[in-house]
Order: structure tokens, then C-alpha cells, then sequence
């Protein structure tokens, strides 16, 4: 057992640790907060879920339709309904492994289209890359505006100390600072990463611009289907609120602690509600609809695309190491 399996096994312990001792601990409180939850959840305008539904099918074939201009860049002229059953059958695999949502579900997806369209494993790589590395544009521009639209932050560290006010500033100097550090720490690998893009910038520049268009029409999605959750549960959540949960569901989502974000994400995601002001019915309701969609709705699709496709031999292939 290696150091990261043990880290993901103690990190689920202690997860189902503190929820029993807090359903115990707070049984008598937790029951009214259940029953408004069910009877928000009751309440749910569903024309308003269905179109949050399809808004997240419209985005999944938007990243299909961006990794096919990668792919043309190097001869692979493939449809983007093709690449749909690997995207989603990505994301199942994503959900029922603690990888990260940049980890277990992009290797498999190199697999896939390696077993599928012969594409070979160093060319599914570099479009995988270039297309996180495109998308980290949109990415960055969002957290600069959360950013600067977080509210003060005020923390007290000891009761006889006056509260620290940290403002948009001051977490923008916070965030550049660990960024610097880190890139200091690491700069040998970002050296190499740099050269790599360098080397390979020709092949993939003309894909760059419909790649930047793309990515940051996925994210446009992602807060639209986020808006229309809040919709359909009647919570009035504003843009840069509504942004914030999309980018920290997106790096909750990339701890590689426990299968598909569960238990973190959601987690998270609530504390987040509950820090702007929403009740604790309110911010269970929403998260739970938005990850009925994003996980269960999307686990179920690439559940099936996986069995009718045969990615699930693909998959227990490559685990046994047999595949060639």
C-alpha cells in the first residue's frame, strides 16, 4: 500500500468519522433541517432541472467538440458525437476513483481513444495537455474576479485579539504569494513544461483560439446550469456567488481524496452557502440538485456508454496491465 492510498483511506475514515459523530451529536437539530430540505426539494420547478440537464449535455459536447480541433491539429479528423461516449464514460470513471477530475478520467480517456481511433498514447497526451493548459486562461480570469468580489474577510485567531479584515487586496497578495512560492519551489518541472509547450506550439497554434472560445463557453454553461439549480429551487444567488461555487467546485473537485469529490465537494460547497448568508436547508437543497446532475445524472450516461462501448474492458484491461 502506497503513501497516497493510505492518505485517501485515512481521509475517508476520518470524513465518515465526524459525520456519525455529528448525526449523533446533532440528531434532534438535524431532523427539522431534513424535512425543509424534502419539502424544498418537493417544491422543485422542474422545467427549470431539465433545462440544467441539458445545459450540462451542451457542455459535455462542447469539450468533445474542443478536443476535436486539438485532435485535428495532428491528422485526426473525427466527429465530435465520436468523442461524446469518451468524455462521459471519462467522467463515470473520474466519479468512482479518487483521482482528481484531472487525473483517473483523462488517463482512461487516452486508453479509450487509443483503443477506439488508434490514436496513439503520446499524441492523446498532448492534446489532453493543451487543452487543460487553454483552459487554465478562462480558469484564471475567473478567480482574479472572484477575487475582487469576495467580501471582506473577518478573522479572529484569539479571543482577546481584535478581528483581521482581509479585503480584496489582501487575498490577491495572499493568493499571488503562494503562487510565487510555489512556482519558485518547482521551477525545474515548470522549465520543462515550458520547453514542451515551446516545442509543440506550432503543431497545436491554430487550435488555440477555438480552444479559448470553447473553454470559456463550457464555463458560461457551467454558470448558467448553476443559475438555473438556483432557479429551480427559487434561491436567489448572485453572479460572482454563482461563479465562486463553479470555480471551487472545480479545485474540490481536483483533490485526489476521495472518488468524484464526495464528501469534499459537497462539503465545501455548503460551507461556502452557508458563509454568504443562505440557511442550511437552502444550501443542502442546492447542492444536492446540482450534484444530482453533475454526478448521479452524468454517472448513470457514462455507465451506459461505458457498457455499450466496452470501455469497462478497456478499463479492467489497463488496471491488469494487459492492454497493448
Amino acid at each position: 500500500m502506497n503513501i497516497r492510498t493510505l492518505i485517501q483511506i485515512i481521509v475517508t475514515l476520518l470524513l465518515l468519522s465526524a459525520s456519525v459523530f455529528l448525526v449523533r451529536s446533532y440528531w434532534i437539530e438535524i431532523i427539522p433541517v431534513l424535512e425543509e430540505i424534502l419539502r424544498t426539494l418537493r417544491e422543485t420547478r422542474i422545467r427549470y432541472v431539465v433545462l440544467a440537464v441539458l445545459v450540462y449535455m451542451l457542455s459535455v459536447y462542447l469539450f468533445s467538440v474542443r478536443w476535436q480541433q486539438v485532435l485535428y491539429c495532428i491528422g485526426y479528423n473525427l466527429k465530435a458525437t465520436s468523442l461524446v461516449p469518451i468524455y462521459f464514460g471519462a467522467v463515470f470513471i473520474n466519479n468512482i476513483t479518487p483521482g482528481g477530475n484531472m487525473a483517473g478520467g483523462e488517463s482512461f480517456r487516452i486508453l479509450w481513444a487509443n483503443k477506439l481511433f488508434g490514436i496513439s498514447y503520446t499524441n492523446a497526451f498532448k492534446t489532453i495537455f493543451f487543452e487543460r493548459l487553454v483552459e487554465a486562461i478562462p480558469v484564471l480570469f475567473f478567480s482574479i474576479y472572484i477575487l475582487y468580489s469576495f467580501p471582506s474577510l473577518d478573522i479572529r485567531f484569539l479571543p482577546a485579539i481584535d478581528r483581521l479584515t482581509l479585503r480584496s487586496i489582501h487575498l490577491f497578495f495572499i493568493v499571488f504569494l503562494v503562487v510565487g512560492i510555489a512556482i519558485w519551489f518547482n521551477r525545474m518541472k515548470l522549465n520543462s513544461l515550458f520547453q514542451s509547450v515551446q516545442k509543440n506550439w506550432k503543431q497545436f497554434k491554430q487550435a488555440f483560439i477555438p480552444v479559448l472560445l470553447l473553454s470559456c463557453g463550457v464555463w458560461v454553461l457551467d454558470i448558467i446550469r448553476l443559475k438555473l439549480v438556483a432557479l429551480a429551487l427559487n434561491i436567489d444567488l448572485s453572479l460572482s456567488l454563482i461563479v465562486t461555487v463553479s470555480i471551487v467546485s472545480f479545485l474540490l473537485g481536483a483533490l485526489p481524496l476521495t472518488p468524484g469529490g464526495l464528501g469534499i465537494i459537497e462539503g465545501g460547497l455548503i460551507s461556502l452557502l452557508l458563509y454568504f448568508g443562505l440557511s442550511l436547508a437552502s444550501a443542502s437543497s442546492f447542492v444536492f440538485l446540482e450534484r444530482f446532475i453533475s454526478y448521479g445524472i452524468s454517472s448513470i450516461i457514462g455507465f451506459l456508454y461505458l457498457s455499450y462501448y466496452g470501455g469497462f474492458q478497456i478499463w479492467q484491461k489497463s488496471k491488469e496491465g494487459k492492454l497493448h
